[in-house]
């Protein structure tokens, strides 16, 4: 199994913990400070290997510093093009992947498992990464709170993950009852939450016990 330890640095620092919509509206001290968790963020994942090598410095001081570029230009680009966000992102993405499979050697030497990397990622991609295509492009709601969708597709993922089929259900079921008490307004998140949690969840039991 391949270490991703930079890759989760990089969704870490721009997706969990924060609304990456509201990260395309900073400026002034609120960018630098985001820049500045970012560096934090990925060093995180990455300090105990990058950093023991002049080479694995060098690919981190390049990372953070194209990190930080992409940051400054979505900004830039918020209010003339949304879409060429969308594409500033995920180059970032790439970006992340392609410095990721340079150093795979030196990261495999880390004291985070391969597999708890990836199991990390699978919370990233169920929790917050489908909270993004929500809020980019289906509804499309840029600042859609999505805070009991993620809850609910974390639980399923761990669950799921723990073959605990039934506490899934449960877990489906509470939060139909929570949306349903204090939501009120049906929406067609209600279904897709729960369906795109099973579906990257099984996906991720496939990739961790393959």
């Amino acid at each position: 199994m391949l270490p991703l330890n930079v890759l989760l640095g990089h969704i870490v620092a721009d997706h969990a913990f924060t609304n990456n919509a509201k990260i395309r509206t900073y400026k002034g001290s609120k960018l630098i400070g985001h820049i500045l968790w970012s560096v934090l963020a990925i060093l995180a994942f990455t300090f105990d290997t990058l950093l023991k090598s002049p080479s694995g410095i060098a690919l981190l001081i390049v990372f953070v510093s194209l990190h930080a570029f992409l940051d400054i230009g979505r900004v830039k680009m918020y209010q003339k093009n949304k879409r060429i966000v969308d594409l500033i992102e995920a180059a970032g993405i790439l970006l992340a992947i392609i410095i990721n499979t340079l150093c795979f050697d030196t990261l495999s030497q880390s004291y985070l498992t391969p597999e708890f990397v990836l199991y990390l990622l699978g919370m990233s991609a169920v929790s917050v990464g489908v909270t993004y295509l929500f809020r980019n492009f289906y509804p499309a709601k840029e600042f859609l709170p999505d805070v009991d969708g993620i809850s609910e597709r974390l639980a399923i993922f761990i669950f799921l993950l723990a073959s605990k089929p039934l506490f899934v259900v449960i877990s489906i079921v509470i939060a139909f009852l929570y949306r349903l008490v204090f939501v009120k307004k049906a929406d067609h998140t209600w279904w897709i939450s729960p369906a795109s949690g099973i579906l990257i969840s099984l996906l991720w039991k496939v990739l961790l016990y393959t």
